[in-house]
């Protein structure tokens, strides 16, 4: 079939003109789902500068539309600049699908006259990774790897969340020879410290020693952004993740425990697969529905109810696959009603409530209320007039100089290995400023040995709690020993 005089023309001008383009584009709204791609002033800015320079570097705040932006441009030269080599590089294998699942969601909205066919993949639809157009140009999206950036002609380059890419300079320096001939670069990351080489770029780059062009967004440009929605952000940052992710300052940061890549990723999959109910005013997360048969483990850490800290807990299955997690701050007599309700709820789950201190009000009325599934650690008491210690067994979880960093060390490494599937929402802002003190004890920032540079104390009771359900869900026992 034919197409009109009419759509011939809007097919011209959407070829010749990306601005033209854009007002065909359909993309994804956080909260108000499909919606028409109606650029900002800002973001024109930002596709006139991707347009008038060949290398970009962009400094932004979190949800500022950017991933949309680049995907609009690169499905856009794509279509049309025919033997375009496009290669997209992101942290990991999750997040590159889902790149370029919005370029080709773009794509699909397109009004059919001005789409050029993809002619990969089942159908014309591409792969998971990959959209090739009748023109010769493709599209790929790919994680960060030791050939990332390797190609022989790359026509644009694209580093998303380059500051956390840990190979970053690599990749710059494998793609660069391809792209000095003619190519074009647009790297974009929220700053995280100073002297990675995304920070040295912008720094070169701002004294014009590089050939980069740099673009600075500020959260203010965003016309639905007010100074309530700047509270709401530093609210559930804190102040040292609001200064690089909403303020963009490039701060020193200190060495996380969990790598920065892992961080981003668990928060890109929890974004994507939100809690299916929740309970007592949000505090109680449950993210799938108990599975007939299936064993399930809670491990909490308990806190008083009344100071900084807060109760929490996580619920795993025998695989890593968390279902439920918890964190508020309630008096320890309900936090233990709470923990039965969900630990029956969960096929009498496996409960290891941390029993230090306060935490042994939560497992007296645990043992009160008669739950008939409590974790039992194991104490080696010596005695006096004895050769061999003493086996005793005791309720809970006990948290000592030698169980803390053996549980931690267990989570970073199957969150590295990906041996657990973390879904609470609250393990992220934690994660960010979980660092090593300067004692090498993991901490939570300006905890512990570790001198801050800011006032504000940053907790990791979700952290705390999902070790010990890690922990125990691998059927490891707690051991203590003691002297009488």
């Amino acid at each position: 079939m034919g197409i009109t005089s009419q759509q011939l023309r809007e097919q011209k001008l959407a070829s010749r003109n990306i601005f033209y383009f854009s007002n065909l584009a359909w993309i994804i709204h956080p909260t108000r789902g499909k919606v028409l791609f109606e650029l900002y002033d800002f973001q024109k800015a930002v596709l006139y500068n991707f347009l008038k320079h060949r290398f970009n570097i962009v400094l932004k705040p979190r949800q500022m539309g950017l991933t949309e932006l680049i995907a609009l441009f690169s499905l856009w030269m794509a279509m049309y600049t025919p033997h375009y080599n496009i290669q997209i590089i992101s942290l990991k294998e999750r997040v590159a699908k889902k790149l370029l699942r919005r370029i080709k969601h773009i794509y699909d909205n397109l009004p059919h006259h001005v789409k050029l066919p993809i002619i990969n993949g089942v159908k014309g639809q591409g792969t998971a990774t990959e959209l090739i157009f009748p023109n010769n140009s493709i599209i790929t999206s790919i994680p960060t790897t030791t050939d990332a950036g390797r190609s022989e002609a790359v026509s644009l380059l694209v580093i998303d969340e380059a500051a956390i890419i840990k190979n970053a300079d690599t990749i710059w320096a494998a793609a660069f020879p391809t792209l000095s001939t003619g190519g074009r670069a647009i790297i974009n990351s929220t700053p995280l410290g100073v002297g990675n080489w995304y920070h040295q770029t912008w720094v070169d780059g701002i004294a014009g020693g590089n050939g980069f062009n740099n673009i600075r967004l500020d959260w203010q440009m965003h016309p639905d952004r007010q100074q309530d929605w700047y509270e709401l952000m530093r609210n559930a940052l804190g102040a040292k993740r609001t200064a690089q992710e909403i303020d963009g300052d490039f701060l020193s940061s200190g060495d996380t425990v969990f790598d920065l890549v892992d961080i981003k990723d668990i928060e890109e999959f929890i974004a994507d697969n939100p809690a299916i109910s929740t309970r007592y005013n949000g505090q109680l997360l449950i993210f799938e529905k108990p599975k007939p048969g299936v064993q399930y483990f809670l491990g909490a850490d308990v806190a008083t109810g009344r100071a900084k800290d807060y109760s929490t807990f996580s619920v795993m299955d025998r695989e890593g696959n968390e279902v439920a997690a918890f964190k508020g701050r309630i008096p320890t007599n309900r936090f233990a009603h709470i923990i039965a309700e969900v630990g029956k709820m969960f096929n009498t789950a496996l409960v290891a409530p941390e029993a230090n201190d306060i935490g042994e009000a939560v497992v007296m009325e645990l043992q009160n209320i008669n739950y008939p599934n409590l974790y039992y650690s194991v104490r080696f008491v010596k005695e006096k007039g004895h050769s061999k210690p003493k086996e005793e067994r005791v309720p809970g979880w006990f948290t000592t100089s030698k169980t803390r960093p053996v549980m931690i060390n267990l989570l970073e490494e199957d969150v590295r290995e990906v041996n657990i599937v973390i879904k609470n929402p609250y393990f992220v802002p934690e994660a960010y400023t979980f660092i090593y003190d300067n004692a090498n004890k993991p901490v939570a920032m300006n905890k512990g040995e570790y001198i801050g540079n800011g006032e504000e104390t940053y907790t990791d009771d979700s952290i705390i709690s999902t070790a010990i359900t890690n922990f125990i869900r691998k059927g490891k026992i707690n051991i203590m020993t003691t002297a009488a």
